[in-house]
């Protein structure tokens, strides 16, 4: 890209993207020299209009050598087969080296089976554009195929609001983006989820990861991501119970139904953990692969009933998505320890009741 040939020209590149803008530019190679820092900053102090300071860093000078560097200038390995070691942090392009040769988490495995399933509409479907802010390998966006999409992937870096309005934008001049992140970093889009997306009721797709209580930390919790979504008018929000539920839904949203911008809220572990137990789980892109849409998969959204699973007589328990399996271990328990019959009902959608099935259980 254009930061990665001004790195290599020493800073003179052309054509130069600040320079496009207007703006003075400066470049500082030894960018963990903190006297060559102070220089370039001391020659910027009283400037009186805008400058671009472009520092170029080496990752992990903080930790002791431990040996030659394998893997490019900074230490890291950039390779999908095996994650980094040594110098390289862990982050959302880095898995941290307790990953290695460990199965994938839910939302490298629901996040790549996506991907996989939506390359092969690439070539006649020029529209159809995946959109990352900054956040792709932790989502199972790898490296192979961001390089395989070409301008099919767009990663916007950490600017989530530019990210949904640029959505927006693509589905609005007749494209189906995708755009996936995790439901902490969704939070900071909420004007543009009304603004940009629902007011003009444009096919845009949002694939959530991360959303509800997730085991992460404090500062990247999803748990908010439900009253945010579903609260927004004409949004439509789905959450799927298993893999080939959430490739359907992602089908039927970026597939040409008139519809507007489509939420998904992806399976999280212990949907994961369900079919792996039943060998559902097999590795995502020959899954994918093996995909056979469900039929009735266009016009309008065919994800609105309640589904029951298990019909009971005494009480009725929802599952929501990754909620799912913890509902049929409470009908389980109710049975074993209360002796009740309960109603199983799975719930693929929460922008809107399903009345009827409602009144059904009453």
């Amino acid at each position: 890209g254009g930061l990665a040939r001004l790195r290599a020209s020493n800073g003179t590149a052309e054509p130069n993207i600040f320079k496009a803008f207007g703006l003075d530019y400066r470049y500082v190679e030894q960018g963990n020299d903190v006297h060559a820092l102070v220089d370039a900053l001391c020659g910027v102090k009283d400037t009186d209009h805008p400058v671009v300071l472009h520092v170029h860093t080496v990752k992990g000078l903080g930790f002791e050598p431990e040996g030659p560097v394998e893997h490019g200038s900074d230490g890291c390995n950039q390779t999908n087969t095996q994650p980094h070691a040594g110098q390289c942090e862990a982050n959302h392009w880095q898995n941290p080296d307790v990953s290695i040769n460990k199965p994938l988490d839910a939302r490298k495995y629901y996040g790549e089976m996506a991907m996989a399933s939506l390359e092969p509409r690439f070539a006649k479907e020029p529209g159809l554009v995946v959109i990352s802010p900054a956040t792709p390998g932790s989502n199972g966006i790898t490296r192979d195929f961001r390089e395989r999409a070409g301008r099919h992937y767009v990663d916007t870096g950490i600017a989530e609001e530019h990210a949904a309005a640029f959505a927006a934008g693509i589905a609005k001049a007749g494209g189906r983006p995708v755009l996936a992140t995790s439901a902490t970093f969704f939070q900071r889009t909420f004007d543009q989820l009304q603004q940009e997306l629902s007011l003009n009721r444009v096919p845009a797709t949002l694939l959530i990861f991360g959303a509800g209580i997730s085991g992460t930390d404090n500062t990247h919790s999803g748990a908010f991501d439900m009253p945010m979504f579903a609260n927004v008018p004409d949004l439509t929000c789905l959450a799927p119970a298993n893999g080939t539920q959430m490739l359907d839904m992602l089908a039927w949203a970026t597939g040409p139904s008139d519809h507007g911008t489509v939420a998904i809220r992806m399976p999280g572990e212990r949907v994961l953990a369900l079919e792996r137990a039943t060998d559902m789980a097999y590795d995502p892109i020959e899954r994918a692969a093996d995909y056979e849409p469900a039929s009735g998969l266009r016009g309008a959204c065919p994800f609105t009933h309640y589904e029951i699973v298990k019909p009971g007589r005494d009480v009725a328990v929802l599952g929501l998505g990754n909620t799912v399996p913890l509902a049929a271990q409470v009908i389980r328990r109710l049975a074993d320890e209360h002796g009740m019959d309960a109603t199983l009902a799975t719930v693929p959608q929460y922008s809107s009741l399903d009345d009827e099935a409602l009144t059904m259980l009453a």
